[in-house]
């Protein structure tokens, strides 16, 4: 009987070592494409022999003063960044006219900060960074296959997939910052952020409204409302308010055209909120007043009542007409990871004090400059409704 009861034992003890032996292995290989996607996602740099181990010690504020003075002997370190990207990048960004192209690895947390600020990428918009060569070509499907029902000894007709591509080319969005003198010479480390935060949010608002409302003309890209081909859902011939069923009938838009899936959001304006937020649910036949649909009205409510999260942007228009009505705004919806923002290298960054009034105001004027385009991969994975009222 021990013999058996330790042929038994050994027996398990093989299983258990086999089974914590699959599971080593299993994690082992889990942790390889973690390290993979890790590596995949992680912000391309451009390679700048000598420098790229010191990346921390690059400072905006000393790389913007050293501009606007010609005076580099406090920023020997940028000087140096800025020299090395200039011939990686074949003579662009001329220094004699006080222009400066930042290299990818060192606006890492510049293009983080601008992820956070921007409606759209927070919706989950998707974003390639570091573009070389232009145009940049992404294919897109454009039909499917078809099927079809065939008698006996019937020939099937024939279908094949279609596709398309959607081409990018860079655009210039400039953003115009100014600082005051003093703040730019402070040597608190703090100062450092609040310089790169104002960048960051400068161009994260002319990206979205580019994303949003580009034209598509006069060197812009081309955003949601003037793409062909996207859904849109009217309220009426003079506009009228955005209610939660005019929300559902843009959902509704997308899900017939087999869209509603990914990252899908709405952004509005804070007034389209405001009003959503506000809205009365009539108890009998001619109330005027109501009852609020819940209490308290959140945000998370909000997003519990419209079935999706939103953003709001103040870039949206409030005075837009239609027939009789005025003061309308525009509300949209989509999946929002089939919006493409294509960036190309790194920031140019140009600093002066003599700008306008500049030298009176004892500031310094920062003009930033990003090559960047806007494609939609499928356009029929977003909505418009364009004559919501604001009163």
């Amino acid at each position: 009987m021990s013999e058996q009861i330790i042929s038994m034992l050994k027996e398990q003890s093989d299983m258990i070592e086999g089974f914590v032996e699959k599971v080593e292995n299993e994690l082992n290989s889990l942790k390889k494409r973690i390290e993979f996607i890790e590596r995949a996602n992680s912000p391309r740099a451009v390679s700048l022999p000598g420098v790229e181990l010191e990346k921390e010690k690059f400072s905006f504020v000393r790389a913007i003063n050293a501009i606007r003075t010609n005076d580099w002997s406090e920023a020997g370190f940028e000087k140096e960044v800025f020299d090395n990207t200039r011939k990686k990048s074949m003579g662009t960004g001329t220094g004699s006219a006080g222009g400066y192209i930042v290299p990818t690895q060192y606006i890492a947390e510049l293009i983080e900060m601008l992820r956070e600020e921007s409606v759209v990428i927070a919706l989950g918009a998707t974003v390639l960074d570091n573009l070389t060569g232009s145009p940049v070509e992404i294919p897109k499907q454009a039909g499917g296959a078809t099927a079809y029902w065939v008698g006996e000894n019937a020939d099937i007709t024939a279908s094949s997939l279609t596709f398309g591509q959607l081409s990018f080319t860079p655009k210039s969005v400039a953003a115009l910052v100014k600082f005051s003198n003093r703040l730019l010479t402070l040597s608190n480390p703090s100062i450092e952020t609040i310089v790169r935060r104002d960048i960051a949010q400068t161009l994260a608002l002319a990206i979205d409204l580019a994303c949003l409302r580009g034209s598509g003309t006069a060197g812009q890209p081309r955003g949601i409302a003037n793409t062909s081909g996207i859904n849109t859902v009217s309220i009426g011939a003079n506009g009228g308010p955005f209610t939660f069923d005019i929300a559902q009938d843009m959902v509704t838009e997308l899900e017939i055209d087999n869209a509603l899936k990914g990252k899908l959001g709405f952004v509005m304006h804070p007034l389209i909120t405001k009003k959503l937020k506000k809205y009365k649910v009539p108890q009998f036949s001619g109330d005027t007043g109501g009852m609020p649909v819940v209490l308290p009205m959140t945000d998370q409510n909000l997003r519990d009542l419209l079935g999706y999260d939103f953003k709001t942007t103040t870039q949206i228009p409030t005075n837009l007409t239609k027939g009789t009505g005025s003061n309308l705004s525009e509300v949209y919806f989509g999946n929002w990871q089939e919006l493409i923002i294509a960036m190309w290298g790194g920031l140019e960054i140009t600093a002066s004090n003599e700008t306008s009034d500049a030298f009176q105001k004892n500031q310094t004027w920062v003009r930033a400059i990003q090559d960047v385009d806007v494609g939609l991969r499928h356009p029929e994975s977003f909505c418009l409704c364009s004559d919501a009222t604001t009163l």
